[in-house]
This record gives structure tokens, C-alpha cells and sequence, in this order.
């Protein structure tokens, strides 16, 4: 039968659960559907960065709120670099920017929250939502497209029994292990299993232990216990991830006696109370998709890519990809936008989950030069070289500097909140540069086509409030200089505008040192936030030139559409 929900979202983890969301704020229903009976308890992803809470807000979803339900700053701000959790330390780098200080260039500082946490936030706005019909224990087990549409087959899980429906679009957010990208043939770029590991989910009071040595990471080194601590609140919930080969072993010989055993090794004392939840296994990664789409299925989030958590870039990259790709389905769905305007969904997302991908394998990769300063290069003698190394590890030489060499693995600002667009509606946008040029850290906020609008606190009706509450999440936003009087009065229903002086001021923000346009000039910003286009207000075409680029940012052709 033909669905009068125009789109399918398979998989309701955070990127899908934000693609109904998001559809939704814009006026477009959407069906999701999910195999699982509940949200896993594993805590699976800890890191919502400042980018996904912005883009929460804007759907809605109180980003304070979330930022509050997480681990504090003071208990998730370190990452230490351990021989068993009682030690000894080898060093120690601040988690991420989570201070005060980050409210400089944007509202909400990243915060730590396991995801199960953070699903069930999202979940509870997916349901009050009438746009939005999500059913569990339901799977797509076959897809084919028609001339107008894709035909799919849910088979419910309860009872056996199967529908046949059709949808406009389908969003595939199923997941590292996607079903549907694999149904479509569409490859991943990139090594499959750089390594594996067992996860043990365990709950604990290790307070005690770590109140003199707070922190979200503990990177242990102990020959007898190596792998990583993540602390997702020390009161309770913990994860040891322990590396295994499966050449040698398999998964099922980790029973929970044994899990208990490492977890004990671990934290380095036997008799702490330990209470095993969960045990699993997975395989690190660094891969992109080839393709973003086939017709008129999309991938988002792990579908697209998977990348090893050294940065805890996969989540909110798979945030950016559901606002990207949902403010053009629905500019399509509603008339608004050529059809061509979701070819540059890939376009402009692919990149970024390349930069991401590439950067996450680097950390990664760094960690290996900590392993050989600690455990040696002989592995018959690493037991000997450990226990010298960390009998003093002041004495260690080029230690300091190892433990440094791994900051950009934890402070990755730039990658969250930096990132551009280059496209062909993006008229006048720079090329990307090589990943490898990329700077992790150090954001610069600039008003060029194809960045984010930067985040500056304004006055609005007497309030306090960032541009970002300026900007529509469902039409374009121009965004215009205190002087720009009578060339962009008729922008048309189409545009939001929003004027300095008129709108919004504040004393501090000095419109032609931000921007870098006159007084009378002006930025259009799409829904998703990111410029579309800049003008001076000079030109005595303006009002045409804002109708052309409007059009080319729908990739419809201005002069048919002025």
C-alpha cells in the first residue's frame, strides 16, 4: 500500500532519531522504525558535542537539560594515562572544552552522557511528536525502488507478519552493520578491522579510588590489564574495553567470571564491588561509504561511516549528516527545491566524515607510541621494561612529550564546530583543504559561504540570546547590517530576516569586523545554519542577486524562478 508518510527512517539511534525530529520541525511526517524492543542499556557513545547539542536546541530539545543530565565537567575533564586505575599515572590532558571558556563560540560546551541516556531524551520528543509514527521490534527486510518512490517490506518482530508499504525517501540509519546499505551494494572505503575488542559494562562505586584522579578516559597500560577505562559516571556505570584476538580466542571464552577477573585486574583492587551488566564485541574501523545515497535511499550516521572512538567523533557526526540531509528532503517534499539539491548531500558530508575518519585513525594510532615508550620493543622482556618504566615515571625519557603528542585526540573543537561545506550551490565557497591540513583544535569563526554562522551573544526583546535563536531551522535567515535599509526589504516570504539594530543588537558586536561586510550588506543562511551567501548592499541588482542566490542554494535556476 502507499504510505501518506512520505518518509521511512530505519534505525532509531541518535542520527536517525534526530532525522524524524528535525523532518518534523519543518512540517514533514516521517515513519521510524527500529528492531530493537528497547534502547540497549550498554552505554555505547559518552561524547555529545557542542554541534549535536546546538542542533537539540534548535529541534526544540532543552541542550541545558542534556548538558545537565551528563557527568560534571570536574568528573569528565580529564584523560589519564594509567598503568591500572590505582595507578601508577603517567601523565594527564584535559578532556575535550567543557569550561566556561567555550562559551565564546558556543552556547552549550560539549558534555559526557551515555547514549541510552541520551536516546531516551530524544525518544521522549519522538513520541509526543503527531508527525511522527515510530514503531519497535519492526525491520525492513526488503526495499526496491519505483518510479516514484521505494517500495519496502517491515516485517513486524512480535508476530511474524509482514506490510508492504511505499515511501517518497528512506533515511538508513541502521547502523555500523546496515542492513540497508548492504542490501544496496553500496561499499565502505577503508579498513575494516583495525582491532578487536571485548566491552565489559559493569556497575561500580570507584569514587574512592579516582576522587584524587577524576576523569572520563583512563588509558591503561599494565601488561596484565591493558586497554581503556570510560568512566560514564564513577558513582556507577563504567566500561572496560579489553583488546582480544580473535585468531587466538573467541568472544564467548569472555565469560562473566573471567570479565570480572579483568575488570578487578583493571581497577587494581579485588575487592571492590563489582556487578557485570553487559558483554560484547566489536571490531574498530575507519571507514566512509562510497556512496551516500542510491536513489532514493540516504544513509546517515554509522550507516555512512564508522570510525574508530578515539575522538568520539561518530555520534555527532552522525548528527551533522541528519540535519544536512533533512532540511533538503523536506525542501524538496514541500516544492521549495530542485530534486538535484540532495545530490549535494554526499557532496558536502562525505568530506567531513573523511576529515573525521582520518583524524580518528591518527589518535588511534597514537596510542601505539605511548604502548612502545612503556612496554618496549622486545615482547619478551615487556614485563620487565613495564615494571622499570613505572617504578619512576619521571624518569622516563621523552615521556612528557608522548603524553602531549595525544592532545589533538582530545581536543577536537575545530573538527566539532569548524567544519564547512563546499558545493556547487554553494557559490563562492573555498575548496576544502587536505585533511591532513586541518586543524583539530584551534577554532577561527568566520562568516565565509559555506561556514556555520559563528555563535555571539546578542540582545533580543531584552534578552541574552546567541545568533544561532536567530536563525530558522525550517526557511532561510537573512541575516542583515544595521544599514541595510531599503536593498533587501523585499526578500520575500521565503526568508526570514533579521536585522542589526532593528532586530537584535548588542555593543560588542561590531557587524563589518565580524563579518567582514559593510554596513549594508547581508548573509544568507540556510536552514542547517551554514552561509549560503554574502552581499554588500551596494549593488543596485541586490533584491536579483538575493533571488539568484536564494535559487542556486535550492539549486533551481535563478533566472526561471525571479
Amino acid at each position: 500500500m502507499t504510505s501518506d508518510i512520505p518518509v521511512l527512517i530505519i534505525g532509531a539511534g541518535p542520527a536517525g532519531q534526530l532525522s524524524a525530529l528535525s523532518l518534523a520541525r519543518q512540517g514533514i511526517a516521517s515513519e521510524i522504525i527500529d528492531r530493537r524492543s528497547a534502547i540497549s542499556t550498554a552505554p555505547k557513545a559518552h561524547a555529545v558535542n557542542a554541534r549535536t547539542l546546538e542542533i537539540c536546541q534548535s529541534l526544540g530539545i532543552d541542550a541545558q537539560a542534556i548538558r545537565a543530565a551528563g557527568a560534571s565537567a570536574n568528573d569528565a575533564g580529564w584523560v589519564r594515562f594509567m598503568g591500572k586505575l590505582t595507578g601508577p599515572e603517567f601523565g594527564a590532558l584535559p578532556y575535550e572544552r567543557q569550561d566556561e571558556g567555550a562559551l565564546e563560540h558556543t552556547p552549550f560546551p560539549l558534555t559526557n552522557i551515555p547514549q541510552p541516556k541520551f536516546e531516551a531524551t530524544l525518544e521522549k520528543a519522538l513520541v509526543a511528536d503527531p508527525l511522527i509514527s515510530f514503531s519497535r521490534n519492526a525491520t525492513c527486510t526488503d526495499l526496491s525502488e519505483t518510479s516514484d518512490g521505494v517500495r519496502v517490506t517491515i516485517e513486524d518482530g512480535k508476530t511474524g507478519n509482514t506490510v508492504e508499504k511505499s515511501y517518497t525517501y528512506v533515511i538508513a540509519a541502521d547502523g555500523a552493520g546496515s542492513p540497508t546499505r548492504q542490501a544496496l551494494g553500496i561499499v565502505m572505503d577503508g579498513p575494516e578491522v583495525l582491532e578487536n575488542f571485548i566491552t565489559i559494562h559493569f556497575e561500580a562505586d570507584l569514587r574512592s579510588l579516582t576522587d584524587a584522579r577524576p576523569g572520563v578516559l583512563y588509558f591503561l597500560f599494565d601488561p596484565d590489564t591493558q586497554g581503556a577505562l570510560i568512566a560514564y559516571d564513577r558513582a556507577n556505570t563504567w566500561v572496560l574495553m579489553h583488546g582480544y584476538d580473535p585468531a587466538t580466542e573467541s568472544a564467548a571464552d569472555y565469560t562473566e567470571a573471567r570479565c570480572r577477573d579483568l575488570v578487578a585486574k583493571a581497577i587494581g583492587q579485588a575487592e571492590v564491588q563489582i556487578d557485570i551488566c553487559n558483554i560484547g564485541s566489536w571490531a574498530m574501523s575507519a571507514q566512509v561509504a562510497e556512496n551516500y545515497r542510491k536513489g532514493r535511499v540516504f544513509l546517515v550516521g554509522d550507516a555512512a561511516h564508522r570510525f574508530p572512538p578515539t575522538g568520539g567523533l561518530g555520534l555527532n557526526t552522525g548528527a551533522g549528516d541528519a540535519q544536512n540531509l533533512t532540511w533538503k528532503l523536506a525542501a524538496v517534499l514541500k516544492g521549495q527545491a530542485s530534486p538535484e539539491l540532495l545530490d549535494t548531500y554526499e557532496a558536502e558530508r562525505q568530506p567531513i566524515a573523511r576529515i573525521n575518519s582520518e583524524q580518528s585513525l591518527t589518535n588511534a594510532s597514537k596510542i601505539f607510541d605511548l604502548i612502545i615508550l612503556l612496554h618496549g620493543l622486545d615482547p619478551e622482556k615487556t614485563a620487565e621494561h613495564y615494571a622499570a618504566v613505572s617504578a619512576d615515571p619521571s624518569k622516563v625519557a621523552g615521556l612528557p612529550d608522548v603524553v602531549e603528542a595525544q592532545r589533538p585526540h582530545f581536543d577536537s573543537f575545530n573538527l566539532q564546530i569548524g567544519y564547512r561545506y563546499a558545493s556547487e550551490v554553494l557559490k563562492g565557497a573555498d575548496p576544502l583543504p587536505p585533511a591532513a591540513d586541518i586543524e583539530t583544535s584551534q577554532f577561527q569563526p568566520s562568516w565565509n559561504i559555506g561556514e556555520h554562522v559563528p555563535h555571539h551573544w546578542v540582545l533580543q526583546n531584552g534578552k541574552t540570546v546567541s545568533t544561532y535563536d536567530m536563525l530558522a531551522i525550517d526557511t532561510f535567515t537573512l541575516l542583515t547590517g544595521p544599514k541595510a535599509n531599503g536593498a533587501f526589504q523585499d526578500a520575500g516570504p521565503d526568508i526570514l530576516s533579521r536585522q542589526q539594530g532593528t532586530d537584535f543588537g548588542d555593543d560588542g558586536f561590531d557587524w563589518q569586523a565580524r563579518t567582514g561586510l559593510p554596513e549594508t550588506g547581508a548573509v544568507l543562511v540556510r536552514p542547517d545554519g551554514h552561509i549560503a551567501a554574502r552581499f554588500t548592499g551596494a549593488e543596485d541588482n541586490t533584491p536579483q542577486l538575493l533571488k539568484d542566490a536564494l535559487a542556486s542554494a535550492l539549486s533551481i535556476n535563478a533566472r526561471e524562478n525571479a
